[in-house]
């Protein structure tokens, strides 16, 4: 019941916080302390212009969003401060398991406490995929939360996530502490954490009052609980502001309701249908050369389902970029630089989650007004991943089924838009490989390709048609080598909202 409510939380705060958000007002209408930038000339990306430095008080390319957050308006707090709200809200969680839910697990005690801090910290953990490899970066995302919405940065706010984690793990739990516990809720939670941050920024104005800023910071209370309650303390939920005072960029947000047609290998036709809901988010334009902070372009998608197969949430991946520089290529827009990815995937061919590092290099050549073709590429290192310890993931199980393992991850992209996104070609695909160093010994190779298409047909609603191929090949010292094949056909309706394209 607490994993569903918390994946039903999480999905549907997403989708909330995309319709929450209204269109850019119109250049001009704040006060600045700079010179305006031009406006918007190009249908995907802005024009990137040359940039001298500039402080916290300016515009960005007169959309009314700043460079960095105004660190006058919104200024650091004490380190107390977030370690007491993470103390907070591991206290009212543990309560919930205590004394409403009444987990064996959370029965704790200085007698615990003790005996946690004695044995240490394991590999060992008797947790379920899900909860290990999604849950817990939901959790760390909220402890980043906690630091990064009172002035602290990217960086700075990954320490208490950290804490977060092994607070919980050392106070609230009889369970020994786990060093996965710890990597993905510290890890991949800063990735969730500042995608929460950065998303919540688009939404929150300070100049607005009334009913709109009732919406708004509601939206923000759903979609990252951690941000409200810093402002509520800060007193910045009530007070209006009459210039901007956070970072924003524009953001393509894509809503997919369909239906899937689950196949049993290769055979079309031969498995169930069930039903999905899809998020895709692209935040920030990667060409800008005046902003390379930790996640100023991030792509983040999600899946829902019915539950079949006991596969509730379908999958989750995104890339954040790090640190980033444009590289000068003719018409051929080029940027190269270091991306963190995140990427969970359950389904009936394999388990596969992971914390991943690496280059990567993202392109896009306008071929004219309205018409874009882009490709990108990534090449990177994994050295955490879960993988599931079967042949083949037989999901009925409430303890741990998977393996930790290491390796080396390539993601490659590559697609058209045409008539100003009106038609949106792409093809998506990983490739993985991995060795076991903990759980049953061996390697696995994995790989899903994702071939996808939708089309406009009126005004922001469109139609879709999408095939995944997963496919999954292990080795093992005791085992004869084994694969396993399945395909996806998905048929979906699709609400779209952006502000990249002209309007």
């Amino acid at each position: 019941m607490r994993t569903l409510l918390c994946a039903l939380l999480f999905i549907t705060a997403v989708a909330y916080q995309a319709s929450a958000q209204t269109s850019r007002e119109s250049a001009g209408q704040f006060p600045s302390a700079g010179k305006m930038m031009p406006a918007f000339t190009t249908p995907h990306y802005a024009t990137a212009y040359p940039l001298a430095p500039v402080d916290t008080t300016r515009l960005k390319k007169a959309v009314n969003i700043l460079f960095s957050d105004d660190t006058t308006y919104y200024g650091k707090s004490p380190v107390y401060i977030p370690l007491i709200k993470i103390t907070a809200s591991n206290i009212a969680l543990w309560i919930v398991d205590r004394y409403i839910l009444k987990f064996d697990f959370s029965k704790v005690s200085p007698a615990t406490w003790a005996y946690n801090f004695k044995r240490g910290v394991t590999w060992e953990d008797s947790d379920r995929f899900g909860n290990d490899f999604f849950f817990h970066p939901y959790t760390g995302g909220g402890y980043f939360m906690d630091a990064r919405s009172v002035g602290y940065s990217f960086w700075e706010s990954i320490p208490f996530a950290l804490f977060g984690s092994a607070e919980w793990k050392f106070f609230f739990e009889n369970d020994q502490p786990s060093y996965g516990d710890l990597i993905n809720t510290t890890v991949n939670g800063a990735f969730i954490g500042e995608a929460t941050y950065r998303l919540t920024s688009n939404i929150i104005d300070d100049s607005k009052t009334g009913a709109e800023r009732i919406l708004r910071e509601t939206a923000v209370a759903i979609l990252s609980p951690s941000r409200f309650f810093s402002r509520l303390f800060t007193g910045k939920l009530t007070s209006v502001s009459d210039k901007p005072t956070l970072v924003k960029a524009p953001t393509d947000v894509r809503l997919g309701v369909g239906t899937v047609l689950v196949n049993r290998g290769n055979t079309f036709g031969a498995g169930p249908f069930k039903a999905d809901i899809n998020l895709q988010v692209e935040y920030g334009d990667p060409f800008q050369v005046d902003d390379t902070k930790p996640f100023s372009h991030f792509k983040l998608g999600g899946e829902l389902t019915n539950g079949y197969d006991r596969k509730l949430i379908g999958g989750m991946s995104g890339y954040g970029l790090l640190y980033g520089q444009p590289v000068p290529t003719g018409s051929l827009d080029t940027k190269v630089g270091i991306f963190q990815h995140f990427n969970y995937f359950d389904n009936t061919a394999f388990e596969l989650g992971d914390a991943a590092i690496g280059a990567g290099i993202i392109t896009r050549l306008p071929v004219s007004e309205y018409h874009n073709v882009y490709a990108n590429l990534f090449l990177n290192l994994v050295p955490f991943a879960g993988n599931n310890a079967s042949f083949a993931p037989i999901d009925t199980t409430q303890q741990r089924d998977y393996n930790y393992a290491y390796g080396g991850m390539a993601l490659g992209e590559v697609g058209f838009t045409l008539g100003n996104r009106t038609v949106d070609v792409n093809l998506t695909g990983y490739y993985y490989l991995l060795h076991s160093f903990y759980g049953a010994p061996g390697d696995n190779t994995i790989a899903l390709v994702q071939p996808r298409i939708s089309v406009n047909v009126w005004k922001n609603l469109g139609i879709g048609f999408e095939h995944k191929l997963f496919w999954s090949y292990r080795t093992s010292p005791t085992l004869a080598p084994f694969s396993i094949t399945r395909t996806e056909q998905r048929i979906f309706l699709q609400w779209t909202w952006n502000d990249f394209t002209k309007e």
